[in-house]
């Protein structure tokens, strides 16, 4: 049976200049804003419904602060991750898998 019930919530951010793209999981959810103070209290107010364990945003250089802060006041759990590390993790994982 595939049930959301005992799942946690995160949501997945990826930070353009002009845009944010949302991913929530397991629940399939994904939306756009605009990178703007609109936007971003758009961004904030869908993802509070959904109470989520984390939110994970990729570092871009300050492209993601604006954002950051509005999760800080808003009581949000997020989590900045480095994108060197997340490749590098990838990378090894994929070696790991493949030589087997």
């Amino acid at each position: 049976m595939n049930t959301t019930e005992n799942q946690s919530i995160n949501v997945d951010v990826d930070t353009g200049r002009y845009q944010l793209d949302f991913y929530i999981r397991p629940l399939d959810i994904y939306f756009t804003v605009e990178t703007n103070e609109k936007g971003i209290k758009e961004a904030v107010k869908t993802i509070k419904k959904h109470n989520p364990d984390r939110i994970v945003i990729e570092e871009t250089g300050l492209l993601e602060m604006p954002f950051n802060i509005a999760c800080a006041r808003a009581n949000l759990p997020f989590t900045i991750a480095n994108p060197f590390v997340a490749c590098s993790y990838e990378k090894a994982a994929s070696i790991r898998v493949g030589s087997g």
